[in-house]
Formats: C-alpha cells, sequence, structure tokens
C-alpha cells in the first residue's frame, strides 16, 4: 500500500493494525492535509456483516463532535471493494505506549481520565457505547489532549445487534462481567473498562489477571482488585475505582458524568482528602439587607455588610455564594425572597434588617430553605458600630452551621474578617463598596477608599475594592492605561498584605490576561483554586485566562467545569466565545442561553447565525441587541453587522472605527475589531488592530487560523508576519504551562 495513491489520499506509512482494521497514514492531495485511513483487512472484505459492523464504526464515531473524539472526515470504498474511514491524524502516542514506560504521576492519569470521561459523556449521551475502552484505543498528542479512538465495538442505538449469540468483543482484560458473560450491556460497561484503565495507569498494573483468558475471566467475576502501596493515600482515587469497577452494574456509576464530578474533586494535591468531606454544593445568595429606617448616612450599611459576609463565604468550598456584582441590583429595593431565589439560581438565601442607633447597630437576620420554604434559623444580632467588621465572622460561622456543611481550619481561618486599626477607615471603605459600577459610581469609590487607605495602609480588602475600581475604569476612555496601573499597583498590594485574598488573586489575573502577562495570570489563578477547587468564578477566570492564549480545549474545560458547579451564571456568558472559536455552531445555538437578553449574547448568537449561514436570524439578534443600547462597544459591533449585512460597507467601517476610537484595554476586543476589519476586506485597518490586539497579549493562534473572517487579509504579509508571531508566542506557552492543577 505505501506510495499507492486511494482517491485522493497519498499512502505514506503504515501506523498500525488491529482485529478490526489497519491503519496508515496518508496525505489528502485535494485539502492538503495529513490524514489517517483505517481500512477492513482483505480477508474480511467479503464479509457482508464485517463490512456492516465497519460502517457502523463509522456512524458512531462521525455522530459525535468533541476534543476528546477522534475526528473522522468519510467513509469511502476503493475500486476493488475494500471499505476505509478517514480520520484525523494526531502526532502524540497511544496510552499503551505511555503506560509501558512505567506508572504516571498522580495528576497527569487524572487528567487522562477526566478527558477520557468526557469524550465518552458525549458518545453516551448519543445513545454511543464505545464497548471497547483499552489504552490501545486512546491518543495521547503531543499537546496532552487526549482522543479515544475506534468504535468499531460501538453499538449505535436504534441499530441491530451484529454480535453474534455469545460472542464476546474487546480485549479480556477490560472486559466488564457482563460482557465477559456475552449478555447485553450498556453505558455502564464503558465505566468498568475506563476503572481498570485508570488503576493501570497509576499502578502499572491491572486490577484483574491470569495467565490465560478463562483465569481471567475468574478473575473478573470473582475478585476484587488489590490497591498496592501507591494507592495508600489516595482515598478519593480509590473510591472513583472501586465505585467504577462493583461488579453489578447497577452499583457502579449510573451516568459517565457522576464519575466526572468526582474526578474534579480529585487531583494529585487533594487526593487525600477523607471522602465524607466531598458534598453537595450548596447555593447560597447574601440579599442587601433592609435599613428599617429609611436614612440617607447609614442606608450604605445594607449592601456594604451584605458584600463583606458574601466576602467571607468565598473561602467555604462546599457553599457557592453569589457574588456580590449579581445582588446589588436588590439594593434599596423590596425584594420577593422566591422571585431572588429563581432569579439568582441559589437554594437558600440569607436576609435580614437593620437599625443604627448611636454607636450600636442591630440587625435581624434570617437563613431560609427555598426547596422546602423552611426557615433554617433567624437571629438577632447587636453589635458595637465600632466593631461592626465582626458581623461577617458572626454570620458565616451561623450559615456554615445552619447549612450543615463541614469546613477546615484552614477554611475558617480564611473566613476571619481583616480588621482595620480605624472605625472612620473601615466606615469609608463600607461606603465606597456601596457604590455601582457606574463612571460616577466608581470615581466616588475611588476617592473614598484613597481616604480610607490615609487613614489605614494596612487594610487590604480596601486596596481590593481600588483595584476592582480602577479595573473598571480601564476598560474604555482616553485614561485606560493609567487606570490599569493603578489597578494592578492596588491588587498587588492587597495581595502583600493577604496572600489568600481570592478576589485579589481573580481580578489580578484577569488583568494580566487582558495586558499578556500570561505566565503571571496562570500561576494566580492556579495558586487560587488550591485554595478553593469548587469555586466556579476562578475555573471561568482560567477557562477566560485559556481562551486569550489559544488553549480551546482547556478553555472548554474550564467553562464546563464553572457551569457544572454553577449553572446558568449570567457571568459566564463569554464562553460562548470559546464555544464560537472551537466552530461548535449547533452547540450554541441549541443551547446556549446565558445572559440572553443582553446585547453581548445577543451579539455573538448574531454572529454564530452569521458564521452558520442564516443571515435573517443573525439580523434579527443584531437588531435586538441594537434596541437595548446599554453597551456602547456592543451597539458599534452589532451596527457594523447590520450595515454589512445590508450591503453599507462604508458604514459599517463607520462604526467598527469608533469602536476602536474607544481605546479598549481588553486586547480580545481589538481582535474583535480586526476580525470585523478582515470581514470588511479592509487590509490596512485589520493589520492595524491586529497588531495591537497581539501587542497586548493576545495570542490565540488556532483562533486566528481559523477565522473564515481574515481568509480575505491573511494573503497579505503584514498580516501574515503577524499570525506567525502570535503563533511562536502561543506555541511557547504550550511548553510552560502546566494545564493540569
Amino acid at each position: 500500500m505505501i506510495g499507492k495513491n486511494i482517491l485522493h489520499y497519498k499512502i505514506l506509512e503504515k501506523l498500525g493494525e488491529g482485529g478490526m482494521g489497519i491503519v496508515y497514514k496518508a496525505e489528502d492531495t485535494k485539502l492538503d492535509r495529513f490524514v489517517a485511513l483505517k481500512f477492513l483487512p482483505q480477508h474480511l472484505s467479503q464479509s457482508k456483516e464485517e463490512k456492516q459492523r465497519f460502517i457502523h464504526e463509522a456512524k458512531a464515531a462521525s455522530a459525535l463532535d468533541h476534543n476528546n473524539v477522534c475526528t473522522i472526515y468519510e467513509i469511502d470504498e476503493t475500486e476493488d471493494g475494500q471499505m476505509f474511514i478517514a480520520m484525523a491524524a494526531y502526532a502524540g502516542e497511544s496510552l499503551r505506549e505511555k503506560i509501558k514506560r512505567g506508572s504516571m504521576a498522580v495528576e497527569e492519569a487524572i487528567d487522562i481520565t477526566t478527558q477520557i470521561t468526557r469524550g465518552l459523556a458525549k458518545a453516551h449521551s448519543k445513545q454511543i457505547v464505545h464497548r471497547d475502552i483499552k489504552p490501545e484505543n486512546i491518543l495521547v498528542t503531543e499537546d496532552g489532549v487526549v482522543k479515544i479512538v475506534d468504535f468499531g465495538l460501538a453499538k449505535l442505538s436504534g441499530t441491530t445487534m451484529l454480535t453474534k449469540a455469545g460472542m464476546t468483543l474487546g480485549t479480556v482484560a477490560y472486559m466488564s462481567p457482563e460482557q465477559t458473560q456475552g449478555t447485553e450491556v450498556d453505558h455502564r460497561t464503558d465505566v468498568w473498562a475506563l476503572g481498570v484503565v485508570f488503576y493501570e495507569m497509576i499502578s502499572g498494573q491491572l486490577p484483574f489477571r491470569g495467565d490465560y483468558d478463562q483465569a481471567l475471566i475468574y478473575s473478573i467475576l470473582n475478585e476484587e482488585p488489590q490497591f498496592v502501596e501507591i494507592f495508600e493515600n489516595q482515598h478519593l482515587i480509590q473510591k472513583v475505582i472501586k465505585k467504577a469497577l462493583q461488579k453489578d452494574r447497577e452499583k457502579r456509576y449510573s451516568q459517565i458524568s457522576e464519575m466526572i464530578a468526582d474526578l474534579e474533586t480529585t487531583d494529585g494535591s487533594n487526593a487525600s482528602r477523607k471522602e465524607n468531606e466531598i458534598k453537595e454544593i450548596k447555593r447560597l445568595a447574601v440579599l442587601p439587607f433592609s435599613n428599617i429606617v429609611d436614612d440617607p448616612q447609614t442606608n450604605f450599611l445594607g449592601f456594604a455588610l451584605a458584600d463583606q459576609i458574601i466576602g467571607a463565604m468565598a473561602y467555604s468550598k462546599n457553599v457557592l455564594v453569589r457574588p456580590s456584582s449579581t445582588i446589588r441590583k436588590y439594593q434599596d429595593q423590596i425584594v420577593e425572597i422566591h422571585t431572588a431565589g429563581s432569579e439568582l439560581n441559589v437554594n437558600y438565601i440569607l436576609a435580614g434588617n437593620y437599625l443604627k442607633e448611636s454607636d450600636i447597630i442591630r440587625l435581624n437576620i434570617e437563613l431560609i430553605d427555598l426547596e422546602s420554604e423552611e426557615m433554617i434559623w433567624r437571629e438577632s444580632i447587636q453589635i458595637k458600630y465600632n466593631n461592626v467588621f465582626e458581623v461577617q465572622d458572626i454570620v458565616a460561622q451561623k450559615v456554615v452551621d445552619g447549612l450543615k456543611v463541614r469546613f477546615s481550619d484552614e477554611e475558617r481561618a480564611r473566613m476571619k474578617p481583616d480588621t482595620p486599626k480605624n472605625p472612620e477607615a473601615y466606615e469609608l471603605y463600607l461606603r465606597a463598596v456601596s457604590n455601582p459600577y457606574t463612571v460616577e459610581g466608581n470615581n466616588v469609590a475611588i476617592e473614598m477608599l484613597n481616604n480610607s487607605i490615609a487613614l489605614d495602609s494596612t487594610f487590604a480588602l480596601a486596596y481590593l475594592e481600588l483595584g476592582i475600581r480602577n479595573n473598571q475604569l480601564s476598560q474604555v476612555g482616553k485614561s485606560t492605561a493609567q487606570a490599569s496601573d493603578n489597578a494592578e499597583k492596588s491588587l498587588l498590594q492587597a495581595l502583600s498584605l493577604n496572600s489568600n485574598l481570592l478576589p485579589a488573586l481573580a481580578n489580578l489575573a484577569l488583568i494580566y490576561t487582558d495586558a499578556g502577562k500570561h505566565e503571571e495570570a496562570h500561576l494566580l489563578l492556579i495558586r487560587a483554586l488550591k485554595i478553593n477547587p469548587n469555586h466556579a468564578w476562578l475555573h471561568f477566570s482560567l477557562g477566560y485566562h485559556y481562551r486569550y492564549i489559544g488553549f480551546l480545549e482547556e478553555s472548554e474545560k474550564e467553562m464546563e467545569i464553572a457551569l457544572s458547579i454553577d449553572p446558568q451564571n449570567p457571568r459566564f456568558r463569554s464562553s460562548i466565545i470559546t464555544y464560537m472559536y472551537l466552530e461548535k455552531y449547533d452547540e450554541v445555538l441549541e443551547s446556549f442561553n446565558l445572559d440572553s437578553g443582553s446585547p453581548f449574547t445577543l451579539n455573538y448568537l448574531g454572529e454564530v447565525y452569521f458564521r452558520k449561514g442564516n443571515k435573517e436570524l443573525a439580523l434579527e439578534c443584531f437588531k435586538k441587541s441594537l434596541s437595548i443600547k446599554e453597551e456602547v462597544g456592543e451597539f458599534y459591533f452589532a451596527s457594523s453587522f447590520v450595515e454589512y449585512m445590508e450591503g453599507n460597507i462604508e458604514k459599517a467601517a463607520k462604526f467598527n472605527i469608533k469602536r476602536e476610537k474607544e481605546n479598549p484595554a481588553d486586547s480580545e476586543i481589538w481582535y474583535e475589531i480586526a476580525r470585523v476589519y478582515g470581514l470588511l476586506e479592509m487590509k490596512e485597518a485589520c493589520c492595524r488592530s491586529l497588531k495591537k490586539s497581539i501587542d497586548m497579549g493576545y495570542i490565540s493562534y488556532p483562533s486566528m487560523q481559523r477565522d473564515s473572517f481574515l481568509d480575505s487579509v491573511k494573503d497579505d504579509p503584514v498580516i501574515q508576519d503577524l499570525l506567525s508571531q502570535a503563533k511562536i508566542k502561543h506555541e511557547e506557552l504550550k511548553k510552560k504551562l502546566v494545564t493540569f492543577y
């Protein structure tokens, strides 16, 4: 076969051979790319049953669109009737080759297993069972991305069972008990096989052994895996493997998603945590407290006290507390508890009122379970106003007790408030926090915070809030660079006073991401996730960071973790960009609904419709976005598209120029401006904004490489040079950053 031409494929070399086919590397001369061609063996080519099984393999795999599943391009037949599948060719090695070199680090084994579960979850959602998960059928690319291959034994829902009666398929060592007995199998047989693979990666041995097939089958049916010394302190890993290898499949993970959830709480640094520490994460919103007496001098306390309690609760790994930004809209409002709970997607609400009299503040607080509609507890707290910072500590403790969640001494220590030395400095800080995130509100807050710091230069929270406010002002305008610099300095000062301040770690990481300081951003986010691995915003922030540097698959993974912890959080709306750059248009249009009424989401839905070729629905989204007129940048973006689709190229360009003149501090927005210029075929303007984007640190080369909006300008030598710069920087980071933690 070497050197032969099969249709438009030129065979280059043999890659491997198995029971269901021979695989060759080939050049696709039509599309100028390398592929893997899998041929049905000659001696089976005459069998209608084997041909049908081969076709089922292609149908099963091609029905999937997932980063952890090998991409199938087509199925065809040679002139002499030999069937073959054309698949993506990946630079890397099989998992079998990795295992042969010896047992792996726990972190790497968890990472590979988690990627396999994600691919299988996609297959199972399409009613496809692989039925032959083993190291030979798992590829690991040079970038560490796992690809599941060979769905030759997959049973596609609704198709005829092709296995002869009593015939077992698959490699015996990885067979589930039901497979060894030749009975009907379902998705839980993949769970079993993955449990075997996971055990083998860590120990270098199989959990069930025998000198011949029947002895091995006896071990599978009658013996339990032995957890050797390497597993001794890995309690959670043992838990995952034991559950996956339950002989009664009713006792295994009922869905692969359950296995994913357990793996995500299991990392190399935390693998020895006790099983009973893993609890369902409870979702809580702390609403702004209402002032019993409407007093302009003390109304600020309602939001400020809620904000302080939220800050303390952020360190609990078992309680997901809504951020202050999402509850600000309820400030100074009469709130219906169940409506707020539904809007915030929580199952617990903390609410109350307060009264300040002279130097005393009285609070009446209640914790409500929205599902049972029961009040868990109600408490009256009276404290001297000078000691009001202690409220967050008292209430956080009572919330933890009321929700019956466990927390470590380390978490408890971090929940304790930063104690200001000067009461007046603390009041200025609280007043600053209560100001809205508008240009005017930010400027007023910054003045108060600077005055607070002048009175007490050791109060970390004041520097944190100052950093957040300056970062808000750095997004658009003439002084963005100065505001960004001020934000960075303030957050660094906050961390110098409290190195574990989660909001400071996260916000500084996002500033570094926008500014192109990617290694620094990565270290901060990994450090923050080690403090609280169940913090949805941190996972989202890491996904955001990965998108800017072109780690699109890793970005998708982190976004999915964030949404699995905190579904429907509107703050995670920019995950739509990751899915769009991965060209997962159908998934976006079928299911994306985060912050669906905002100009931001409407604009990206419009772009996805546009990329899919549905210009009518694209136009509908953009015009709806224009009717809202909330954000200047989004207005210009939508206006450019509407004018372009209506044939007004010059008007479209003017709106993009206006957006450029807003001077955004976000490097991804500059890339967005560049690709709109690319769509308008304006090479010089595209070069200018693309260079600005890359210089600022946006180096998502995979996004740029596949972006059809740049097709009209990619032949320009300047554009080619800019893309080369992005590629070099992207690939350098690929070598430096470790993406598991």
